[in-house]
């Protein structure tokens, strides 16, 4: 069995998730803004085309501690996730708070990376972490070309969202009162 984070972060030895966080969120266990999600979700199966490595995760039966992790076992792991989040990353809260906003993230190696926000988070850093050759999960596969691939899912998904919202905006559900 894969050891998980104690954190209760859904990744383990084996995978880390890349992520599509959405907020905000009052619950863990309901889904409040499901236009944005639907969206994500959309995106993610049409134009990225990942909708078979995509789940979304919801904590619903789960502890609020654990939901992200208990979820993503229970659904085996899933590559990519959707998930709302309680809280919102720093450059996530003041748009969430201040606009009443409902915001989009994008993340990977954050959470558990020993790296994130110090010194040693640098590019060849994380081609490291990215290698995929010699490993007994995933393909065979060089950290800088796994690098460039997840780059590149995670900015033409952000673009797609941009043109969809510029042009037909999800108004965050706590407004629609």
């Amino acid at each position: 069995d894969p050891e998980i984070d104690p954190d209760g972060y859904p990744k383990d030895e084996e995978v880390w998730p890349m992520r599509v966080y959405i907020g905000p969120s009052l619950d863990h266990d309901v889904m409040n803004q499901p236009g944005m999600v639907n969206l994500a979700l959309w995106i993610g199966s049409d134009a990225i085309g990942v909708e078979e490595q995509t789940s979304t995760l919801i904590g619903t039966g789960y502890d609020s501690s654990t939901w992200k992790v208990d979820d993503w076992l229970a659904k085996d792991r899933p590559e990519i996730i959707v998930y709302e989040d309680t809280t919102a990353r720093s450059d996530h809260a003041s748009f969430q708070d201040n606009l009443g906003t409902v915001t989009m993230g994008f993340g990977g190696l954050v959470d558990g990376y020993w790296c994130y926000h110090q010194t040693c988070d640098t590019v060849d850093e994380m081609i490291d972490w990215m290698d995929t050759t010699g490993k007994d999960y995933g393909e065979e596969r060089s950290g800088t070309s796994n690098l460039v691939d997840a780059l590149d899912t995670i900015t033409w998904w952000a673009t797609y969202s941009f043109f969809h919202l510029d042009e037909n905006p999800v108004r965050s559900a706590y407004l629609e009162g």
